[in-house]
């Protein structure tokens, strides 16, 4: 399984939170990396809850004025696992301090990575589940 990074993301006209926004990474199903690493399901909180579910992978955010940025992250890829190549990840933006989740961050609840290339944007990986 290949390590695929995913270049940082400034999103203009922020008008959430200023602190305590975390980009939040899930798993979806169960899946084995080729390197033997096992990604467990982890539950994604309902967004009109408190709950904080469990997560796979937190990432802080940064705002200044009304600029988010999202830092690069860098997640294993999906669709090459030896025991279930259809696992996947969903990304939730995350206030920390209230542990509620804002907003689901994507066109999709849900998103596979191919191995290959090892780095990436947000855009592409939207825009290849849109063709899919």
């Amino acid at each position: 399984m290949a390590l695929i990074t995913i270049a940082s993301v400034v999103i203009p006209g922020w008008q959430g939170n200023t602190t305590g926004i975390q980009l939040r990474i899930y798993t979806n199903a169960d899946f084995t990396a080729s390197t033997g690493t096992l990604y467990p399901k982890t539950i994604v909180p309902n967004i009109k809850t408190a709950g904080l579910g469990s997560f796979y992978q937190a990432n802080p955010c940064t705002v200044s004025g009304t600029t988010l940025t999202l830092p690069a992250v860098t997640l294993d890829s999906t669709t090459d696992s030896p025991d279930n190549p259809n696992g996947t990840y969903s990304a939730v933006l995350f206030d920390s301090i209230s542990g509620k989740q804002i907003q689901d961050f994507g066109t999709f609840s849900a998103f596979s990575l191919s191995p290959t290339p090892t780095s990436t944007t947000w855009a592409a990986i939207f825009a290849a589940e849109a063709d899919a």
